[in-house]
């Protein structure tokens, strides 16, 4: 991290000098090239690094309806399969990939997965860039754009299996449908109704395409077209929701019971980019980057109110004006429908379970798309261009920064824990990442659902599950790879009480481990009672800012897992560490210590 920091700030210097020096001014476009290049390699970098092929919560839902259009012994039966429900949504594009990929290749790779949904934000990008061609801009005020796309704000998005094959392709789909009714023309309107039809059986938000595409052929005053485009979208609604589908009704609040608490929440979920990767506590103090949330959600609020108050005005909008506006109209749209199936009645900034973090990819698109709305409406104010392409840089590259800096830690704690999501399933049949209780069994609490879609997928090769199991069995385990040697380093563990998922307090335990010599790969705290083996990994702890630059190094030498209390069975048990001897093979060493865990 600190050296692509250190490239990425030496290019910006010698891009900048470029326009002093005349005598560097053949550098600035390749200089300008590898600032674009730079976010968008390390991102995709740090994915190989981090991603597993082991399916994580919803993925197994997909992968159970691949195995039911395996077995589909009719065209209907396929049908129900390839877009049965969920919650709202019909999964159908994702259910397509993956039956593809399980063609070709004979299993479905979650890894290749997450990478084929992240690829579509190299289109998002792209698209970006069409709205500053267009207009004649040069290309070295899209620099910043790639800052903004490819950060970990969003890493939930980008690391989980389901969340990448959907919100990205679903926003890339929805600007293509907008990109293609920007042409004006017929092959463009034939682009924009089969970008629409995927955007739909992306995700449930995707039917806001149809309505996007509605009032852009009304502003066009394209009748014929528009005449077309209710058409279809009518027979798209009809299949949606009368072929196999169940309506789910909401017994919570109505948005219009708090009308100014939820358009502050819309507001919050526009300028979500800023949502730090930090606990949000529902408490009755206001969170500062929600604060900022609010007010940035407003700015660009404020650029979507000028931006449609220019296309009325204007007398011929441009490719640029029609593009831009559908993406925000999409995009704003999804936030509105987001408030609207999950109202508020207290401010959004005192936190709690307000956002997922998968939801940050329509923020940081956002932004990104309102970013190129100024350059493009201030084209003409060199000056006013370069203060804004200025800002904008320093702003996007800070918010990279912070991103990585707070979220690689995430990433890295998301990949040891699937590491071992075998391990518990195998010894204990429940999951180290799903679920709040020991005993849950993921993901319905249903006896043998789990237990034979697993067996099933193995079976039929769709996925290799147990690819990172070889430890013993859990009641063998302390048994098989005792060393009788001590561990060398320190061990402690403490609780404190904090607010759960459900904003309730509960106790929250944290392991600390501070190995004598550096680590080179994961190693795991084991929990050893009579009558379980719990394995926690002892995940690696980000340096101070001040010490990672003193230090050039992310990672210190300090490890620790935490963990609410109903998440490990009570009891008392013996601490040990496990880690791989020189042959590869398992050994724990005794901490001297022992955990209370009640």
């Amino acid at each position: 991290m600190f050296e692509y920091y250190s490239v990425v700030v030496a290019l910006l210097l010698l891009f900048g000098a470029t326009f002093l020096i005349e005598k560097m001014k053949s550098m600035r476009q390749w200089l300008g090239i590898g600032l674009i290049a730079l976010p968008v390699i390390y991102f995709f970098m740090l994915l190989d690094a981090h991603l597993v092929n082991i399916p994580y919560t919803d993925d197994f839902n997909l992968l159970e309806t691949v195995q039911k259009l395996r077995n589909a012994d009719s065209f209907p039966n396929m049908l129900k399969a390839l877009f049965e429900q969920v919650n709202q949504h019909r999964f159908g594009f994702e259910r397509i990939v993956m039956l593809i990929m399980f063609l070709l290749t004979g299993t479905v790779n979650i890894k290749t997965q997450i990478i084929i949904g992240d690829l579509f934000m190299l289109g998002i990008a792209y698209l970006l860039y069409l709205g500053l061609k267009k207009e004649r801009i040069t290309w070295y005020w899209f620099i910043p754009v790639p800052y903004i796309l490819f950060n970990l704000v969003y890493f939930e998005n980008a690391y989980w299996g389901i969340a990448a094959l959907q919100n990205t392709p679903l926003i890339f789909f929805a600007m293509l449908t907008a990109y293609g009714l920007a042409r004006e023309d017929d092959k463009g309107f034939r682009i924009a109704l089969i970008a629409a039809l995927l955007t739909t059986f992306t995700s449930g938000s995707g039917l806001l395409a149809w309505i996007v595409g509605m009032v852009m052929l009304a502003l066009q005053k394209r009748v014929k077209n528009l005449l077309w485009w209710i058409v279809g979208s009518a027979a798209v609604l009809l299949f949606y929701f009368f072929f196999d589908y169940q309506f789910i009704s909401s017994q919570g609040e109505k948005v219009w019971n708090h009308p100014v608490f939820n358009a502050i929440f819309v507001m919050a979920f526009w300028g979500n980019a800023l949502y730090l990767d930090v606990r949000h506590p529902l408490v009755p103090v206001l969170h500062q980057d929600l604060i900022a949330c609010v007010f940035l959600g407003a700015g660009l609020a404020l650029v979507f109110a000028i931006w449609a108050g220019r296309i009325f005005l204007t007398r011929k909008p441009t490719f640029s004006d029609w593009l831009l506006l559908g993406a925000m109209m999409f995009v704003m749209g999804t936030g509105a429908m987001f408030v609207i199936s999950r109202p508020i009645n207290n401010y959004v900034m005192y936190g709690g379970t307000v956002f997922s973090r998968r939801y940050m990819i329509f923020g940081v698109v956002l932004v990104a798309v309102c970013y190129v709305c100024v350059v493009v409406f201030l084209k003409n104010f060199k000056r006013w261009n370069n203060l804004v392409a200025i800002i904008a840089m320093l702003f996007f590259l800070g918010l990279n920064f912070v991103s990585y800096f707070t979220s690689i830690v995430s990433i890295r704690r998301l990949h040891d824990e699937l590491v071992i999501d075998s391990y518990f399933w195998k010894n204990y049949k429940t999951f180290l990442t799903v679920g709040d209780v020991f005993t849950d069994i993921p993901f319905w609490n249903h006896p043998t659902r789990m237990r034979d879609l697993i067996i099933g997928l193995e079976s039929d090769g769709i996925t290799d599950f147990y690819q990172y199991y070889d430890m013993p069995a859990q009641e063998d385990l302390i048994r098989k790879t005792a060393t009788g040697k001590p561990f060398i380093g320190t061990f402690g563990a403490k609780f404190q009480y904090r607010n759960s998922v459900n904003n309730l307090p509960d106790k929250y335990f944290r392991f600390f481990v501070t190995p004598e010599k550096p680590q080179e790969e994961t190693f795991y705290i084991v929990l050893e009672s009579p009558r379980h083996n719990i394995v926690l990994p002892a995940i690696p702890q980000p340096n101070s800012v001040s010490d990672f630059l003193q230090k050039a190094s992310y990672y210190s030498n300090n490890y620790e897992y935490s963990l609410y209390k109903p998440k490990l069975p009570e009891g008392k048990y013996r601490a040990w560490i496990m880690s791989r001897n020189d042959s590869r093979q398992w050994e724990s060493a005794g901490t001297g210590k022992q955990v209370l865990f009640y």
